[in-house]
């Protein structure tokens, strides 16, 4: 989460603000994206478990002033962001996929960037300012022609309209409560793999953040999971969040079930808390429906659910540390 200090929250005229925001936030939204990308890739997969990987959606939920000013602009910016995030992406082999929401929430940040990883989990976006031209891929284009002075001029290509506003994030459905302590957590240190039938591996997600919420794929904004499973009908929209919560020094997750079906542990089974559209506030959910997993236990949604599992990524081995006042024999 960024602010931009130089940015008024006051209301200003829509093309002062929009100026105002590709000159200073823009720029800082792409170095957020970056990050962000920095982060979920920092340590790299061993080759079984990057095939399964899906897209990442990266949402940037922007103040309600500058989503008003942007909305003009926002399927350019969304394919600019995109294509940014991309060429970053590369260095990983990863792609990845921008979505501009916005928030009126009058005590936001001018921004937010958010991860969400699923198949397909960005291509329905209700009002979307990339509807008419979906993010990262651009409008076809005619090769110019030369015409002379006095051959009639073409007309001129027709111009998507503009949307009225942008997608609403609902702070309420999405609020999360009190953050776990964070003492030991790794970004790109885990991973959450779905298995199949005999134990497949069917898809692979990373834990970008200490907090996740995992669930099916919707495409309403304000039940979407940060990680959406695919062919799960037996999985809520947000079926349960894990919470990063070492305990007596062995890692370690906190479960919180959120849907309607129970999640089955080796040894206990966690009753859904069944909140449907209610907000998400992890801190006041009773203890019934909550447990602990640690790294490698499996963990089942449901009596005929997908099982899922929590694996450490190696490090990378040319990441290691080395004493810089060492003496180096040559």
């Amino acid at each position: 989460m960024s602010d931009i200090s130089d940015v008024p929250a006051a209301p200003v005229g829509n093309q002062d603000l929009m100026d105002e925001l590709l000159r200073a936030g823009v720029p800082e939204i792409k170095l957020a994206l970056g990050e962000a990308i920095d982060r979920e890739n920092s340590r790299p997969l061993p080759a079984k478990y990057a095939r399964l990987l899906p897209e990442t959606l990266l949402v940037v939920t922007l103040r309600a002033d500058a989503g008003a000013a942007l909305a003009p602009i926002a399927a350019d910016l969304e394919r600019e962001l995109t294509d940014s995030c991309n060429r970053h992406g590369s260095l990983y082999d990863r792609a990845y996929k921008v979505q501009l929401q916005r928030t009126d929430d009058p005590d936001a940040s001018l921004y937010t960037v958010s991860a969400h990883a699923g198949k397909d989990v960005g291509s329905e976006a209700p009002g979307s300012g990339a509807a008419a031209a979906p993010a990262g891929v651009s409008a076809p284009q005619e090769a110019p022609v030369w015409k002379s002075p006095s051959a009639p001029m073409p007309a001129p290509p027709p111009v998507r309209p503009a949307p009225a506003s942008l997608p609403v994030s609902d702070p309420d459905a999405t609020r999360l409560g009190a953050e776990p302590a964070r003492a030991g957590w790794e970004p790109g240190r885990w991973l959450l793999v779905v298995e199949g039938e005999g134990g497949v591996h069917k898809e692979v997600f990373r834990l970008g953040d200490a907090t996740v919420i995992v669930g099916r794929r919707t495409s309403d904004p304000v039940l979407q999971a940060t990680i959406a499973i695919s062919d799960a009908p037996h999985v809520s929209r947000r079926q349960l969040a894990l919470a990063w919560e070492p305990r007596a020094g062995a890692a370690g997750f906190r479960v919180y079930n959120l849907g309607l079906n129970d999640i089955h542990l080796p040894a206990t089974d966690i009753p859904g808390a069944h909140l449907g559209k209610e907000a998400v506030d992890l801190k006041g959910l009773p203890e019934k429906h909550t447990g602990w997993m640690a790294p490698g236990v499996p963990l089942r949604i449901g009596e005929h659910g997908p099982v899922l599992r929590i694996e450490d990524v190696p490090p990378d081995p040319d990441d290691e540390w080395v004493d810089p006042d060492a003496t180096v024999f040559e």
